[in-house]
């Protein structure tokens, strides 16, 4: 593959064989892929020899069960998965274009910021470019991060944490988070806690994979204390309703309890603790190689968040 020169590379490489890749990949088996394409497993199999003849060595390891991909086969595959991707979009973006949409921006973000701070952004945006389509992904920080740095999303939003780690990163907002708990309960009469406090009633959680829950599971272990989660959920609505009902405490953003819990009766308590007070950021890969599109709506952001 070092003996071609960039343009002859181009022109071999299909986009059709790297689909085919990928299907061999995630089946396990020729046969498995040749089923998903509707082809025959010897085309399939000549396809993928003219891909490691490109390649310039085995990209599968064969074995009774099936094929794997080798190490560089697996680095091919992540490749695959981005120029796949990007091609599915350019597909999308024409579509759009010929039906009078001029942009795409691509945003995954987690629930604090789906819950308190982006539809007022977004309609904001909308309202003043009426010919960019916004896609919003809402999912946890791991996995904003890991669609940023896979290319299936241009923007993320997230609190920070180890899994945005080699991202580019700019200043969103602030949240506040807090305690909530049912009226009547016994840290309902106070105005503020510390999180310790907490932890001597059960918790309803977020998944594992949420920032907040990863905070209060450390934040236990420095108190030498169990973080006895109730029960785990994957919204912060689903959140409120288990408080209400009296299957534990929750912390949530402030901005999410005032849309979601003040109307269930639910309380909101502060938390004294220093991590409580935490930023939200905006990531992506690469600012300045963005979509048009995109760079207009950081800039939108930007503004907004100064006001």
């Amino acid at each position: 593959m070092s003996r071609l020169s960039p343009r002859s590379f181009l022109r071999q490489l299909d986009l059709g064989t790297l689909d085919l890749y990928s299907l061999v990949c995630e089946s396990g088996s020729i046969a498995g892929a040749a089923a998903q394409g509707q082809m025959v497993a010897s085309a399939v199999s000549k396809r993928i020899a003219e891909l490691e003849n490109l390649a310039g060595a085995p990209l599968l390891t064969r074995h009774a069960r099936g094929v794997q991909p080798t190490p560089l086969g697996q680095q091919l595959l992540r490749h695959a998965h981005a120029i796949l991707s990007a091609a599915e979009h350019l597909r999308v973006d024409l579509d759009e274009f010929a039906s009078g949409v001029r942009g795409h921006v691509r945003l995954c973000a987690s629930a604090s910021a789906v819950e308190q701070f982006l539809p007022a952004d977004m309609a904001v945006f909308v309202r003043r470019h009426p010919d960019v389509r916004v896609e919003l992904r809402q999912a946890a920080s791991r996995a904003v991060a890991q669609a940023v740095r896979e290319g299936t999303a241009d923007l993320g939003i997230c609190g920070e944490s180890e899994d945005v780690l080699g991202l580019a990163v700019r200043p969103y907002r602030s949240e506040q988070l807090v305690l909530v708990v049912p009226k009547g309960h016994t840290l309902a009469r106070l105005s503020s806690v510390d999180y310790a406090r907490a932890l001597d009633f059960p918790q309803i959680g977020l998944r594992e994979s949420s920032t907040v829950g990863q905070v209060l599971a450390r934040e236990a272990g420095l108190a030498r204390r169990v973080l006895r989660r109730a029960i785990e959920v994957d919204s912060l609505s689903a959140l409120c309703r288990m408080v209400e009902n009296g299957l534990g405490l929750g912390v949530m953003p402030e901005g999410a309890y005032q849309a979601l819990g003040k109307h269930l009766g639910l309380k909101a308590v502060a938390l004294k603790d220093d991590w409580a007070r935490r930023e939200l950021n905006l990531y992506a890969r690469d600012f300045d190689t963005l979509p048009a599109a995109a760079q207009l709506f950081v800039r939108h952001l930007h503004v907004e968040t100064a006001r």
